[in-house]
């Protein structure tokens, strides 16, 4: 199941234009490698970060010391947004493929929060539409079965990942059964077999690496309004 992540865009809705130059005259542009780490669990949570280009993931790790995948980013979005409270980071940020991330060091976020109001209130939204999303989504989740919780995060994928063809949703990132059973927390077993049920029943196909999906199926079999 999916945490949600909000974009640049949602952040700088609503602000000037001149103070959204400012926000990313402030921003100090990286690039990471695939596997890199962008930042670690437990290193201090001192800048903001703005995803530019690639996919990253988030994880954690597991009581029995494996990497729980949280959540996969898209380009815009943001992470690491929780820098006022100079905690330590509460999860680990990894470049999935070559990666452009903008960093705002925590410094830069006071100064904007000093000079532009509209950018003070779009982070309080913004973090407050983060934190009813979070408890929304754990909602469900303490009711969903495996099926359903791949289903839904399959649906998510399409929507975030999602490359339209005749075929159907090809995802543009490949993803193994253990990154899926990361991800709704369930075992590569489960999510293998599951898989192989979704092909019989025509919600999705493989050819090769690739995985296509079909969204109206899957809306269907789930009780859903296709995600546009």
């Amino acid at each position: 199941m999916p945490l949600p992540f909000l974009s640049i865009r949602d952040l700088l809705a609503g602000v000037p234009d001149a103070d959204a130059g400012r926000f990313h005259a402030l921003c100090v542009e990286r690039r990471f490698p695939r596997d890199a780490a962008i930042f670690r669990q437990d290193d201090e949570a001192d800048a903001l970060c703005i995803l530019r280009e690639g996919n990253v993931k988030l994880v954690t790790l597991s009581e029995t010391g494996d990497d729980q995948i949280l959540h996969i980013l898209r380009p815009g979005d943001l992470f690491g947004e929780l820098i006022l409270l100079q905690e330590p980071r509460p999860f680990t940020a990894v470049a999935m493929t070559d990666a452009v991330v903008a960093v705002l060091p925590r410094a830069g976020l006071l100064e904007l929060f000093a000079f532009s109001p509209a950018f003070t209130l779009g982070y309080l939204r913004l973090l407050s539409r983060r934190l009813h999303e979070v408890e929304r989504v754990f909602s469900a989740l303490v009711h969903a079965w495996p099926h359903r919780r791949l289903a839904k995060e399959l649906l998510h994928l399409a929507e975030d990942l999602g490359e339209e063809t005749p075929k159907g949703t090809r995802l543009s990132l490949h993803l193994t059964h253990e990154v899926l059973a990361n991800l709704i927390g369930a075992s590569r077993e489960t999510v293998t077999l599951l898989i192989r049920k979704f092909e019989e029943t025509g919600l999705l196909h493989r050819e090769g690496r690739e995985l296509f999906l079909n969204r109206d199926r899957l809306a269907e079999y789930l009780g859903l309004a296709r995600i546009p």
